[in-house]
């Protein structure tokens, strides 16, 4: 069930098919293309954005927004992306397949508690109350083989369910409501802001958090790039180090502000904006967040060897 480098070709060719792709290497210093996806998760780059911190380090950032990390990564390690932001489990599973990935910088961390940043959601009608009438059902996530298939299958499995009865298929974010309420899958597995947006609309209930009942604390995702081009670009590397961690600074000091950066950035209904749940924004990489993702990662195959979570971590990334 793993990735390969076959599985990287197939959708660098399909999922990337038509952008206009400029080679790192053909860059001018201090421009940097990077991927990303319009979520919560990315708020820090977002206020970096809006308050200028990637001009102040002489930064000029082009950004295009993607689906999910199966679709940043291979961007990264062909040279059309020069940084992306991906889900760790993409990112084991580059560097397993011996692409040279390394985390230069912390994105999301999941706590469990009260207010949690995904949910399993079903439409408020739904029949389905447990893990165990999952199923026989399909359930959206974003892209197969990721941080959030990952999860759910976990979650269905210790509810003692069997995830491989469920079917699971690929929709964007932006896009799970609308399939939820038109019949064409069972269940979602949404992210924020889109997780709060969809409940407030009053169509969908949550079935579960699924993600705290495995792991009460994991790194979610962050930023990375190709250790050969940190090793050619370290000033370039640093500098972006630097823009997000003041980008995590400015969202612990000033949140509604952060909050402002996401509508403008996601497209979010400002009402809607002081009612999403954030995820934890840290400026360091605890190697222990990371490994209890790997030993998940290998469980479930999704991955065909262990690694450690030192050889996915740039020397270049702030250290928890």
């Amino acid at each position: 069930m793993g990735i390969t480098r076959r599985n990287f070709i197939t959708q660098l060719t399909v999922g990337l098919a038509g952008v206009p792709w400029v080679r790192w290497d053909s860059w001018a210093q201090g421009k940097l293309k990077l991927g990303y996806m319009k979520i919560v998760d990315n708020a820090a780059m977002f206020v970096a954005m809006e308050r200028g911190f990637f001009k102040a380090e002489g930064l000029a950032l082009e950004t295009l927004p993607m689906a999910g990390g199966a679709l940043v990564v291979p961007g990264v390690t062909s040279g059309n992306l020069q940084i992306g932001f991906t889900n760790v489990i993409s990112l084991y599973q580059a560097h397993v397949e011996g692409f040279d990935c390394k985390l230069i910088a912390s994105g999301a961390t999941y706590v469990k508690g009260p207010r949690e940043v995904h949910a399993l959601q079903v439409l408020i009608t739904s029949p389905i109350m447990d893990a165990r009438d999952l199923e026989g059902k399909t359930v959206a996530v974003n892209t197969l083989n990721n941080i959030t298939h990952l999860m759910d299958m976990a979650w269905i499995d210790k509810q003692g369910a069997s995830s491989s009865k469920v079917r699971f298929v690929e929709v964007p974010f932006p896009q799970m409501e609308a399939a939820l309420i038109g019949g064409k899958i069972d269940a979602i597995s949404v992210a924020e802001p889109f997780a709060t947006a969809a409940v407030e609309k009053g169509r969908t209930r949550v079935l579960a958090h699924a993600w705290g009942d495995v792991l009460p604390r994991f790194l979610i995702a962050g930023w990375f790039a190709s250790e050969t081009w940190i090793a050619k670009h370290k000033d370039l590397a640093q500098a972006f180090v630097r823009a997000i961690s003041r980008g995590v600074e400015a969202i612990h000091a000033d949140p509604e502000g952060g909050r402002a950066a996401l509508v403008k950035w996601t497209g979010l209904d400002p009402d809607m904006a002081g009612k999403i749940v954030w995820p934890v924004f840290e400026t360091g990489i605890s190697e222990q967040d990371l490994q209890t993702t790997i030993d998940l990662t290998q469980q479930y195959r999704l991955i065909s060897r262990s690694i450690t979570a030192r050889d996915v971590i740039s020397d270049l990334a702030l250290k928890d």
